[in-house]
């Protein structure tokens, strides 16, 4: 793991959001979300070549080895400017999980080409740390060719690759299958269509199954994609918060700035301590990663449900404090509203999240 100083941290994390404040404003986000990958692909090869697209993968292949700490300083940017790409997906778990197994040319040639932007991989299956566990997926192995069906697999009809997690028995297999002909593609609904879901359906379609790897792996992989995607959330809330208040201060009704009502001032003030809650659990669950502390796996169940439940109840009252106008799809609070409400079940829900945290607490009670 590369040592980040902090003063390099800052850099990197000006220099991107400098390029997202330029580059993707309201209108180029949607012009993205409305394209074939639900995202400029321009963007992806600018993070490739910021090298912030293999910040957490190891300098053998090209990367920057970076800690979670800076992983999370970049999920906690695209999330403000609320870029849909893969990044939680591709360059966290994926990577996590490719870098734990058997290496060989084949890895080797993904883990780089997801560091230059070329390479992009989807997760999808019934078994942890699948963004998505789908119950009914019903995938099997022949030799080397998998058939059957999953769902819930996001960004799935435009990966590179599909990296399939799923039980059989007791046990856990872990494919990987290339783009390939015989791959059926049937697009989903979601609350976030950026998000591009998909059905896959497979007919002894060539995959390679990944050797190597251990059940701490998997929880390792989920635990970096949690602590990612609670920073992501966390940018989001803060920005949208942001909006929010610039709306209060702007906003007149009989005769001055509605943000001056008491009501609504002590609305926003809770909303500040949402967000900076959110923000202290966030960064002190990639600091435990991090640091590999014995807690780590209870700090990040901790920031799993405070940063989902601050990401919802921000988004859900800059819509009310807006009035009316939030409502509708032209309003920048109604895309952040979608995104909150596509992630809540992503990687686990609060639920789950605070009965893992109570159970860490139990054990080392």
């Amino acid at each position: 793991m590369t040592q980040i100083d902090d003063a390099d941290r800052e850099a990197m994390r000006d220099a991107l959001s400098r390029f997202l404040r330029a580059d993707l404003t309201e209108d180029a986000l949607r012009l993205g979300m409305q394209g074939e990958l639900g995202y400029d692909i321009s963007v992806w090869h600018q993070l490739a070549e910021m090298g912030l697209l293999g910040i957490a993968v190891d300098e053998a292949f090209g990367g920057i080895g970076g800690s979670p700490v800076d992983v999370a300083m970049v999920a906690e940017e695209l999330g403000h400017s609320l870029t849909p790409v893969p990044f939680i997906e591709t360059c966290v778990i994926a990577t996590a999980l490719l870098q734990a197994c058997e290496h060989n040319d084949a890895i080797e040639q993904i883990l780089r080409g997801v560091v230059q932007g070329s390479v992009t991989v989807a997760l999808g299956g019934n078994a942890s740390p699948a963004p998505y566990p789908d119950a009914n997926c019903n995938l099997t192995l022949q030799g080397d060719a998998i058939s059957g069906e999953v769902s819930l697999v996001m960004h799935g009809a435009s990966a590179d690759f599909l990296l399939l997690l799923f039980e059989v028995g007791a046990a856990v297999q872990l494919v990987l299958v290339p783009k390939h002909e015989s791959i059926a593609t049937e697009p989903q609904k979601a609350n976030d269509p950026a998000l591009r879901p998909a059905k896959m359906r497979f007919d002894l379609t060539p995959c390679a199954v990944l050797q190597g790897w251990t059940a701490d792996d998997l929880e390792r992989a989920r635990l970096h994609g949690v602590a990612a995607l609670s920073a992501q959330q966390t940018g989001a809330a803060r920005a949208i918060f942001g909006v929010t208040i610039d709306y209060l201060k702007t906003r007149y009704q009989f005769g001055r700035p509605i943000g001056s009502f008491q009501a609504l001032k002590h609305m926003a003030a809770d909303l500040l301590v949402e967000v900076e809650s959110a923000t202290s659990a966030a960064r002190a669950a990639a600091t435990a990663l991090a640091r590999s502390s014995a807690d780590a796996s209870r700090s990040v169940s901790l920031a799993g449900f405070i940063c989902n439940d601050a990401f919802r109840a921000v988004t859900a009252q800059a819509i009310q404090m807006h009035g009316g106008i939030a409502y509708t799809q032209e309003h920048v609070a109604h895309l952040y509203w979608r995104r909150a409400r596509a992630t809540l079940s992503m990687l686990g829900d609060s639920e789950s999240h605070r009965e893992a945290y109570l159970r860490a607490w139990e054990v080392s009670a």
